[in-house]
């Protein structure tokens, strides 16, 4: 049926010149072309009579509705609904002249997924409760309909994050749907998209291939984040970061104890789940793996859920470095990796035994076995794991308290010799 439909479309189509003359000025006016053609089945090119004339359109509406009713064939057959003649839209006016207002279009009787996908989303119930959040026409326009693939489209990815800062960015907006403590984020989320690693690369070096909202968020099926079916929940957005970043995907599934954990569910000690790549990079404020105030905070992420070792790490020249500031200085994933870090006990892990020399070889071009018997977090505490470093630190604990202990009395008790020495000099009258 819609075949047919569309075969008769294109063939009233090129009848499209001679109508166009006919209507437009060379026979009776733009009203009785209107009826004349009125008996013929509605098509882009009976509408176009009437709707691609401006001097028919004069004061039938407002200045602003008389501009949304001037559609002419030209601009639709430089759209993906090309193929479309106007009644597949509007079936209601497209029966003859005169006709009243239009009914609202329904785009899921050809979209029908995305119209499913969109009729979940959180845009969906906030245009029933609210009726400000975007609809098809909001993000595709609507008789300007382009591809995603053309650069005039407001989907197209260079102009995605323009597209939802439209209502993500808005004051109102924001103050109205996100002006709770735990929505935060939210609230600055566009804004800080342009400063990312994502951002800069559309803003500054036009990577139409970069990560845009609707890369992470979905253009259609915009869920909050706490569903278990957003794509941004922790359960799917390893997922939905590996779509672009296929490697490190692989990487962290296949062998990372991360990845393990992140699968099976496990948290810390400490009750942290296993970090997925949100924890880490962040969601909106990603930055370049390079950049110094990723050096930096790098051990603060780290030891949000590895507290035990963080603490120990701050005890080493490694740690007491990085504290004072300075980049290069091994850190975490300098060490274990970014994204491949295994337990020490597998042999591909870059911190086992067998393989510490290459590690360590990497900043220290001269390390050897013995180089590498460093304990990088050796805890002076733990008698158990680290005897030596025990025994070595209560001996010399003991050594320095006995001996600060020693000269702190004897220095007491000869400052109380000077004094008492003092006080026998002036009951003399030797004193001065």
């Amino acid at each position: 049926m819609r075949e047919r439909e569309r075969g008769r479309a294109r063939a009233l189509r090129s009848l499209l010149p001679v109508v166009l003359v006919f209507g437009l000025g060379v026979g009776p006016d733009a009203s009785a072309a209107a009826a004349q053609v009125e008996s013929q089945e509605p098509s882009i090119v009976t509408c176009g009579v009437c709707h691609g004339d401006p001097d028919f359109l004069v004061g039938k509406a407002t200045p602003e509705r008389e501009n949304a009713l001037l559609v002419s064939d030209s601009i639709l057959l430089d759209t993906v609904h090309r193929d479309l003649n106007c009644a597949d839209c509007h079936p209601g006016p497209a029966v003859g002249y005169p006709h009243g207002p239009l009914a609202a279009v329904s785009c899921g009787t050809c979209h029908e997924l995305e119209q499913i996908d969109w009729e979940v989303s959180v845009h969906a119930l906030n245009v029933i409760d609210s009726g400000d959040a975007p609809t098809c026409v909001s993000c595709h326009g609507t008789h300007t309909v382009y591809g995603i693939d053309d650069r005039r489209s407001p989907t197209y990815p260079l102009n995605v994050a323009t597209l939802c800062g439209r209502c993500h960015a808005d004051p109102r907006i924001i103050g109205t749907y996100f002006s709770s403590p735990e929505e935060a984020q939210a609230r600055v989320a566009v804004e800080q998209y342009h400063e990312t690693v994502h951002g800069v690369a559309v803003d500054e070096a036009g990577l139409a291939i970069s990560a845009t909202c609707n890369d992470c968020h979905e253009s259609h099926r915009v869920l909050p984040v706490e569903s278990p079916e957003s794509s941004v929940n922790r359960v799917n957005v390893v997922k939905t970061c590996g779509i672009c970043h296929v490697g490190v995907l692989e990487t962290y599934e296949e062998g990372s104890a991360h990845g393990e954990a992140y699968r099976t569910d496990v948290r810390t000690p400490e009750g942290y789940l296993a970090p997925a790549c949100v924890d880490c990079h962040s969601a909106h404020s990603i930055v370049e793996a390079d950049e110094p105030k990723w050096f930096v905070g790098i051990v603060e992420e780290c030891g949000k859920c590895h507290q035990d070792v963080y603490e120990t790490y701050f005890s080493t020249y490694h740690g007491q470095v990085t504290q004072l500031g300075f980049e290069l200085t091994a850190k975490c994933s300098d060490c274990h990796t970014p994204h491949n870090m295994r337990p020490a006990t597998d042999l591909e892990s870059t911190v086992h035994p067998l393989n510490l020399v290459a590690t360590c070889a990497k900043c220290h071009p001269e390390a050897n076995q013995n180089f590498v018997r460093y304990y990088a977090h050796g805890d002076a505490g733990d008698r158990e794991r680290y005897p030596v470093l025990f025994w070595s630190w209560l001996f010399m604990t003991t050594l320095l308290v006995s001996v600060w202990s020693f000269f702190g009395l004897h220095s007491a008790l000869w400052l109380g010799r000077l004094a008492i020495e003092r006080v026998r000099r002036r009951g003399s009258g030797h004193g001065t």
